[in-house]
């Protein structure tokens, strides 16, 4: 069947994050779009001669009223989907239909492949099928041998945990690296890098010979931003406002991670360093001894298992326990990545076709609180959180309230932070330690409950009421 033109698609919403994550996945199937972050620049970008078959229109904007937007863009006879996280129920539904001309409403968190395919249906393209194919076995052995600068952690991987491993556990395998494993039989978990050449420096990948046999094409990764202008937590919330699946890639120097996502949680990780391997690990953890280790590794590499599977046959670790270390191990991982200040991401919506992994769910908002208490300094965290600086409830959150796990005093520092108190404030009303009270307010305002509102209200204050 013969595919109908890219539509060329305007996102307008005030979350970076979310945007991007929007962009990338229409970028996935096909489509053209731009992402604006104000109503001013949604009108701006409506200038004569541009074309937008649909656009996506966040109600609650930092300038404007999504309506005016709405109402800008019926004039030029643009077809739009309104999305909300603050204004919810038929109420505002009917008001964005029926009144401003919406051809469809979306309360957050929405499931992103529905609003992508309500902006297909609007713009009068065929929306792109859920649920394609499976990837071709072979195509995604050609991939994992085009690339060799990923080591995934043990339990995604079919290879022996430490065989054939050369160089220093905190060492980032080179790209001239060999990954381990490639001799073996067992099908290979499909990775998306291929095409980091083109990905990272924007060059185009080296042509390929043409391959014997008709393959799918594995889909690319789109680059997305800088992480200087984002964090690595604002990314793990677009993901879970979005309920949205596909893989995250994070890059700083020579150092790759990849997080995996279905509807928002986090079910696995990536890395390239030795040192995250999940046999390493279970030495830091104390689970066994390096001697021990070499044994597992013997008996992986001669029965072709994983780590894990041959230290469960070994009787060292039982099925729960392997998942409990796997938990942790992906939320190391991660930790380490929430300082990172530079450095690069990329979406993609690809998921891994193998259906024996050990598949975790993580939930992000508890992992976002727990890594900052973790790895965030004093010093970092004064500067960061100043004391003069006075934090509001954020209008929409990408969590509930309910959904987080806060003790006591973390509630309390929550239910404290409404706009009138400065953090000075706030430290004093609560009895805990001022680190964990600032890692608190940090890790909160990185999760989108708390923001900090500029002191004097002006056009682009955020609005309250109304569409």
């Amino acid at each position: 069947m013969v595919r109908p033109p890219m539509a060329r698609l305007l996102i307008v919403e005030d979350n970076h994050e979310l945007a991007s994550l929007i962009v990338s996945s229409a970028q996935g199937r096909g489509h053209d779009a731009r992402a604006v972050h104000t109503g001013e620049a949604a009108l701006e970008a409506l200038s004569p001669g541009t074309r937008w078959d649909a656009a996506l229109v966040d109600l609650l904007l930092p300038d404007i009223r999504g309506s005016e937007v709405l109402g800008a863009l019926r004039a030029h006879g643009i077809p739009a989907i309104a999305v909300s996280g603050v204004y919810k129920g038929d109420r505002f539904a009917q008001e964005a239909v029926q009144i401003h001309g919406a051809r469809g409403f979306f309360e957050k968190p929405f499931e992103l492949i529905q609003v992508l395919e309500a902006l297909e249906k609007a713009g009068g393209f065929e929306p792109v099928p859920r649920a394609p194919p499976p990837v071709d076995e072979a195509a995604a052995q050609d991939v994992l041998l085009d690339d060799a600068d990923l080591i995934v952690l043990e339990e995604l991987m079919p290879a022996p945990e430490d065989a054939g491993e050369t160089g220093s556990p905190m060492q980032a395998i080179p790209d001239s690296a060999p990954l381990p494993g490639l001799e073996s039989e067992e099908p290979a978990l499909p990775l998306p890098f291929a095409h980091r050449g083109k990905v990272w420096s924007g060059e185009e990948a080296a042509p390929t010979p043409a391959p014997a046999k008709a393959r799918r094409a594995l889909p690319e990764w789109s680059l997305a931003g800088d992480l200087k202008d984002t964090s690595v937590a604002r990314l793990l919330n677009a993901y879970y406002e979005s309920r949205h699946h596909g893989e995250l890639k994070l890059r700083q120097g020579s150092v790759l991670k990849v997080v995996y996502f279905e509807s928002g949680r986090i079910v696995y990780a990536a890395s390239n360093l030795a040192h995250e391997r999940f046999g390493r690990f279970c030495v830091r953890r104390g689970v066994l001894d390096e001697a021990k280790l070499a044994e597992v590794a013997t008996v992986a590499k001669e029965q072709g298992l994983r780590t894990g599977e041959a230290m469960i046959r070994m009787g060292l670790l039982d099925a729960g326990r392997r998942k409990a270390l796997l938990e942790e191990q992906v939320r190391e991982l991660l930790w380490s990545t929430f300082t990172w200040t530079e450095g690069a991401y990329g979406f993609s919506a690809m998921r891994p076709q193998r259906a024996d992994l050990v598949k975790l769910s993580v939930f992000p908002g508890d992992l976002i609180l727990e890594g900052v208490e973790k790895t965030e300094t004093l010093v970092a965290l004064r500067q960061r959180m100043s004391v003069g600086r006075r934090l509001f409830p954020t209008a929409d959150p990408p969590y509930g309230l309910h959904e987080l796990k806060l003790q006591g005093p973390q509630a309390l520092l929550l239910a404290y932070a409404d706009g009138s108190k400065t953090v000075e404030d706030l430290l004093a009303l609560v009895d805990v330690s001022e680190r964990q009270a600032l890692a608190t307010l940090r890790g909160l305002e990185l999760l989108g409950v708390l923001e900090e509102r500029p002191e004097t209200p002006s056009r682009r204050h955020r609005i309250s009421f109304g569409l």
